[in-house]
């Protein structure tokens, strides 16, 4: 199979903003900021985890979408963790299956495990769908492999170090020829300081949801998040100038 070293171009969250307020464009938070809106959304706001994660997985789905069809790949694979952001590529995966049936395969890392609540419903309704979905360790890049790839396995909590059997799957990414879109966040990278462990995803576009990250703009980030696209998910606007006024 031959190599194909792809472009990587950063562009700033403030230039790509679909619908958004002016204001928001050049602003940016922490994770644990991120973490804090995210809860105050459901606490004081009632606006429930499924209602962001639908507007997220779908916002995905989207940009893909947009990208590629009807011309583009037409074989997508999404990795998905067992938290929220894996909750997000499920709901993802649904939208995209009912524009390209049979062309995607969801690979999760550990379904037995998959987070309680909208996570868990988004599995159960790919399932429920027939979507193709297998163990994380049978994901492969081959000839006949997907060349779309969406990284939806960390969020914006991640910290630390990659487990080997991720790493080896992201090596397997980052050097074959695919297209990559990060949900919210490259997984690897720290979404505060702009770390990036080592085999962190490398991105094409980061499709991020309410506010960018700090860590996209620091160290590693500009190199392993391509292009950035902020979607409005449903954040409360009052909510978000709170953090970034």
């Amino acid at each position: 199979m031959q190599i194909k070293k792809r472009q990587r171009i950063f562009i700033s969250a403030s230039l790509i903003y679909p619908g958004g307020d002016i204001y928001f464009m050049k602003k940016s938070v922490t994770s644990r900021e991120m973490s804090e809106i995210d809860r105050k959304a459901r606490e004081e706001y009632g606006i429930t985890q499924s209602f962001l994660m639908e507007n997220a997985g779908r916002s995905v789905a989207e940009e893909v979408l947009a990208d590629n069809y009807p011309t583009g790949s037409r074989k997508i694979a999404l990795l998905c963790g067992k938290g929220n952001n894996g909750g997000d590529g499920f709901v993802a995966a649904r939208y995209l299956t009912e524009k390209i049936p049979g062309e995607l395969t969801v690979y999760i890392t550990d379904r037995s495990s998959v987070k309680e609540g909208a996570a868990l419903d988004n599995l159960k309704k790919i399932l429920d769908m027939g979507i193709s979905v297998k163990p994380f360790d049978k994901f492969i890049v081959a000839d006949n492999s997907p060349t779309i790839v969406v990284d939806s396995i960390f969020g914006t909590g991640f910290k630390g170090d990659l487990r080997p059997e991720i790493r080896k799957v992201s090596e397997m990414v980052n050097n074959g020829p695919v297209k990559v879109y990060a949900v919210d966040v490259p997984s690897g990278l720290d979404a505060t300081t702009g770390k990036a462990a080592s085999g962190c995803f490398r991105a094409d576009k980061t499709v991020t949801f309410g506010l960018a990250k700090k860590g996209f703009f620091l160290q590693d980030g500009p190199e392993v998040c391509g292009q950035v696209v902020v979607k409005d998910i449903g954040f409360p606007q009052s909510l978000l100038r709170e953090y970034i006024s």
